[in-house]
């Protein structure tokens, strides 16, 4: 009995397997798991009280290199010019099996997609054109030799604040002489359906890329469209982020040299400063104006790819608090600066091993409505070696 239930389950399998190959449906993930370390010193000041700490951590991290994820993707062709897919991908937490974000099963991304002659029309959820983040990742692909960077302060942090948004539609061209365009729009940036368009962040954006030989570059504009329904209540003179992102990159063969910019202007954060904790029924909302710039190359040395990337962002503006005592206004002047190496090692197709150190440097100033100052200022020096394999 026993024998026959064994035969039977594997039977069940293999036609299962069978079956979603026939249908071209393909799982897939990536595991990376390894070690990290990361310092902290800080030092801040407000209204003339100084304070320090210093933080260590070390141990098992997940998705130091890249994402742990488990993924399903498949497509049917109806015609010969037309051809239906999807992509549903969740992250996990590879030290301890979690996933990654609570209450989002398949946080990645979650898109169904057709595809004609005329191009391709993603719906669902997935990552902003400068997000660094899955399908449509061209700003950070092509602009930055590190495509957003490693864990928290290895060459990270310091690009303009966007993500993976809800309610998304993408379109993208047929390539053209070299150049494909793309189009976006969330209707609603984190779920909330039912709300009003006014009540709920979105998010649009164009960009473009050109590649010939081997160069390759890319432009996008995008506009967060921030939520103006605040603690307290709307507010109709909260303006809408916006910024310009361009980037380069040249493969010479022994290295490929990279660069990226991006110019913002009424932007939540500039290089992820500042940080803001806040208590329930606040809400904050940044007015900031400012540039990101990042240089670097990948080196194909010692049986991998060699990465290495130097960068600075800055910006200044007011950032507001709501609650429902009123509005606090802040002004913030900040700066983010810091360089970075990774290497990756190629064990096999599927498996590499991977070791990186970066040196990040966060800093702001503010003054507050009552004239008090304070200051800011996080030197972090972070670095990891672990394994990732792919099936």
């Amino acid at each position: 009995m026993n024998s026959f239930k064994l035969s039977s389950l594997t039977a069940a399998l293999v036609f299962a397997v069978g079956t979603a190959h026939a249908a071209s449906v393909e799982l897939y993930g990536t595991v990376d798991t390894g070690l990290l370390y990361t310092h902290e010193s800080i030092d801040q000041s407000y209204a003339g009280e100084k304070s320090h700490e210093n933080n260590h951590s070390w141990g098992l991290a997940s998705g130091t290199n890249t994402s742990s994820v488990i993924g399903l993707r498949g497509s049917e062709n109806i015609t010969e010019e037309l051809t239906v897919g999807f992509v549903l991908e969740n992250s996990f937490n590879s030290d301890d099996g979690s996933f990654s974000e609570d209450g989002i099963f398949f946080d990645k991304e979650a898109q169904l997609y057709v595809t004609s002659t005329f191009g391709t029309l993603s719906m669902g959820r997935m990552g902003a054109l400068t997000a660094g983040e899955g399908t449509y990742d061209i700003f950070m692909a092509n602009g930055d030799a590190m495509d957003g960077g490693y864990a928290d302060y290895i060459g990270t942090g310091y690009w303009m604040d966007r993500g993976i948004y809800d309610n998304m539609l993408t379109y993208q061209t047929p390539e053209f002489g070299g150049m494909t365009a793309f189009a976006q729009y969330s209707f609603g940036t984190s779920g909330d359906d039912a709300l009003p368009s006014r009540d709920k962040e979105r998010y649009a954006a164009l960009g473009v890329t050109y590649a010939v030989g081997n160069f390759s570059a890319v432009a996008v504009v995008d506009t967060v469209m921030k939520n103006r329904q605040v603690a307290g209540g709307y507010d109709a003179n909260i303006d809408d982020a916006m910024a310009f992102s361009v980037g380069a990159n040249y493969d010479l063969g022994f290295m490929k040299p990279f660069v990226g910019f991006q110019y913002g202007k009424h932007e939540q954060m500039i290089g992820g400063v500042p940080s803001v904790e806040l208590e329930d029924g606040e809400d904050y909302i940044g007015d900031l104006d400012g540039y990101a710039v990042a240089v670097g190359s990948a080196f194909a040395v010692w049986g991998g790819e060699l990465q290495v990337s130097a960068y600075y962002a800055d910006g200044d503006g007011d950032a507001y608090g709501y609650s429902s005592e009123g509005i606090g206004a802040v002004k913030f002047d900040t700066k983010r600066y810091g360089v970075a190496v990774f290497h990756n090692y190629e064990l096999s197709k599927r498996t590499s091993l991977y070791a990186g150190i970066g040196y990040d440097r966060q800093e702001f100033d503010s003054k507050d409505s009552d004239g008090d100052k304070g200051h800011y200022e996080q030197d972090s020096v972070q670095a990891g070696i672990g394994i990732v394999h792919s099936f």
